[in-house]
Protein backbone atom coordinates (compact mmCIF):
# COMPACT_ATOMS: atom_id res chain seq x y z
CA UNK A 1 0.00 0.00 0.00
CA UNK A 2 1.05 3.44 -1.03
CA UNK A 3 0.96 6.04 2.35
CA UNK A 4 1.60 9.62 2.05
CA UNK A 5 2.98 10.91 5.08
CA UNK A 6 2.89 15.27 6.20
CA UNK A 7 4.26 16.19 9.74
CA UNK A 8 5.09 19.41 11.24
CA UNK A 9 7.15 19.46 14.46
CA UNK A 10 7.77 22.28 16.20
CA UNK A 11 11.68 21.69 17.90
CA UNK A 12 14.18 21.49 15.39
CA UNK A 13 15.95 18.94 16.76
CA UNK A 14 12.95 16.89 16.60
CA UNK A 15 12.24 17.88 13.17
CA UNK A 16 15.41 16.37 12.09
CA UNK A 17 15.34 13.00 13.85
CA UNK A 18 11.69 12.42 12.14
CA UNK A 19 13.11 13.63 8.86
CA UNK A 20 15.88 11.03 8.64
CA UNK A 21 13.73 8.08 10.15
CA UNK A 22 10.87 8.50 6.70
CA UNK A 23 14.30 8.53 4.76
CA UNK A 24 14.51 5.44 5.37
CA UNK A 25 11.20 4.47 4.51
CA UNK A 26 10.13 6.41 1.50
CA UNK A 27 10.49 9.56 -0.73
CA UNK A 28 10.24 13.13 0.25
CA UNK A 29 7.61 14.69 -1.98
CA UNK A 30 8.04 18.25 -0.37
CA UNK A 31 10.04 19.19 2.77
CA UNK A 32 7.53 17.90 5.38
CA UNK A 33 5.60 15.82 2.84
CA UNK A 34 6.71 11.45 2.23
CA UNK A 35 5.47 9.18 -0.30
CA UNK A 36 5.96 5.58 1.11
CA UNK A 37 5.32 2.10 -0.20
CA UNK A 38 5.09 -0.69 2.41
CA UNK A 39 2.93 -3.11 4.52
CA UNK A 40 0.36 -2.32 7.07
CA UNK A 41 2.96 -4.29 9.57
CA UNK A 42 6.15 -2.02 8.60
CA UNK A 43 3.94 1.50 8.69
CA UNK A 44 2.68 0.94 12.31
CA UNK A 45 6.67 -0.13 13.02
CA UNK A 46 7.14 3.69 11.28
CA UNK A 47 4.30 5.37 13.11
CA UNK A 48 5.25 3.85 16.39
CA UNK A 49 8.96 5.43 15.88
CA UNK A 50 8.14 8.52 14.81
CA UNK A 51 5.46 9.03 17.76
CA UNK A 52 8.19 8.08 20.22
CA UNK A 53 9.99 11.49 18.86
CA UNK A 54 7.44 13.58 19.03
CA UNK A 55 5.53 15.71 21.43
CA UNK A 56 2.34 15.44 20.97
CA UNK A 57 1.46 18.67 22.58
CA UNK A 58 3.55 20.56 20.04
CA UNK A 59 4.08 18.25 16.73
CA UNK A 60 1.24 16.78 14.33
CA UNK A 61 1.75 13.71 11.70
CA UNK A 62 -0.69 13.24 9.25
CA UNK A 63 -0.71 9.36 7.60
CA UNK A 64 -3.18 9.07 4.51
CA UNK A 65 -3.48 5.42 2.86
CA UNK A 66 -3.58 5.87 -0.52
CA UNK A 67 -5.16 2.17 -2.88
CA UNK A 68 -3.53 1.06 -6.02
CA UNK A 69 -6.78 2.51 -8.11
CA UNK A 70 -6.57 5.78 -6.45
CA UNK A 71 -2.77 5.80 -7.30
CA UNK A 72 -3.60 5.44 -10.72
CA UNK A 73 -5.57 8.72 -10.71
CA UNK A 74 -2.66 10.75 -9.24
CA UNK A 75 -0.85 13.63 -11.88
CA UNK A 76 2.14 15.76 -11.41
CA UNK A 77 2.13 19.34 -13.28
CA UNK A 78 5.32 21.52 -13.26
CA UNK A 79 8.59 20.26 -12.30
CA UNK A 80 8.48 16.39 -10.89
CA UNK A 81 7.33 13.41 -11.68
CA UNK A 82 5.09 10.80 -9.96
CA UNK A 83 7.21 8.19 -8.24
CA UNK A 84 6.56 4.79 -9.32
CA UNK A 85 8.45 2.32 -6.67
CA UNK A 86 9.33 -0.74 -8.35
CA UNK A 87 8.69 -4.16 -7.05
CA UNK A 88 11.84 -6.68 -6.66
CA UNK A 89 13.02 -9.53 -3.88
CA UNK A 90 16.08 -9.64 -2.86
CA UNK A 91 17.58 -13.58 -2.81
Amino acid sequence: MTYFIAYDIADSKRLVKISHILENYGIRIQYSFFECEMEKTVMEELRNRIISVMDLKEDSLNIYPVCGDCMKLCSSIGNGDIFVPKKYEVL
